[in-house]
């Protein structure tokens, strides 16, 4: 079976369409947590659970709208998620994704070091919206924290690969080519997060995996390994709330450490532009779905 007699499905895809279908989701979810919060007298903890559980809903009633589209014009979902064909060296991947977590990070440090010499309040209001974010503590209850971890590892990670690089990543690369929608979905999914040039990075790199294994599987797994690791660092006892740091003192530490921020930047980046260069698609690569179909 040849590709060119193929019709490709993904050109009756719209990432707009995803884009009014997200925001309507948000819209509706947002006055029934509204309304919700209105007429129910809720601790902040159950203030924060009550956000967890509306944002699994939201992407997961995404995913399945999107579902909807693929049984429309007969894409099968296996052959978006695909199988491990082969050993995809599991320990090279996690050393890739802890090389990315701390180019994140190290990016986090630097970049909003920067920003916050010319605009202090912008960083100041993101500090305060990324305090306000519902996140695993020591503090909160087994509950709590149980829903924030499966929130976080399982259904984050699921939902937003398929999303990302099941969905986005295929339509715009039939539409500008392999490397543009590489790109631009790792950008989008990037300044989608607080840190968007780390989370940019990881994006190309689940894309890569994505791409260069077939499956949806791998980037799951390493993306789910990033986000637990970010739970872990959660749960370490420290002697210093940092949520209850004043927000000045916060913008403070940040300028303190851009330096080793920068370090610890420049070091990984020798390391992970090396994978990126050495796994860069060819041009004329073919989007998973396709090698998948003919499997």
């Amino acid at each position: 079976m040849s590709i060119k007699n193929i019709s490709n499905p993904f050109i009756h895809l719209k990432v707009r369409t995803l884009f009014l279908r997200f925001f309507l989701l948000i819209t509706l979810v947002g006055v029934t947590f509204g309304l919700t919060q209105g007429s129910i007298n809720m601790k902040k903890s159950n203030l924060q659970d009550l956000m967890v559980g509306l944002n699994i809903i939201i992407f997961v009633l995404l995913c399945l709208w999107s579902l909807l589209d693929f049984q429309r014009l007969g894409i099968k979902l296996k052959d978006i998620v695909g199988s491990i064909s082969q050993n995809p060296k599991w320990f090279r991947l996690i050393g890739i994704v802890l090389l990315a977590l701390i180019f994140s990070i190290s990016a986090y440090l630097v970049s909003f070091s920067l920003v916050s010499l010319a605009a202090p309040s912008f960083v100041e209001q993101i500090l305060r919206d990324v305090s306000q974010r519902p996140s695993v503590s020591n503090s909160n209850s087994l509950v709590s924290n149980l829903i924030t971890t499966f929130a976080l590892i399982i259904q984050a990670p699921i939902t937003e690969e398929f999303i990302f690089r099941g969905l986005i990543l295929q339509r715009w690369s039939t539409k500008w080519g392999i490397r543009n929608g590489l790109l631009f979905s790792s950008l989008l999914f990037g300044f989608l997060h607080p840190n968007p040039i780390g989370l940019s990075l990881l994006g190309i790199i689940l894309g890569l995996l994505y791409i260069k294994t077939r499956t949806l599987i791998v980037p799951i797994f390493c993306h789910a390994m990033n986000n637990s690791v970010v739970v872990i660092m959660q749960l370490i006892p420290s002697s210093n709330n940092h949520k209850a740091i004043p927000i000045a003192q916060q913008v403070e530490q940040l300028r303190s450490a851009w330096l080793f921020g920068l370090v610890m930047m420049v070091i990984t980046s020798i390391f992970l532009f090396r994978f990126l260069s050495r796994n860069w698609p060819p041009k004329n690569t073919l989007i998973p779905y396709f090698v998948n179909i003919q499997e």
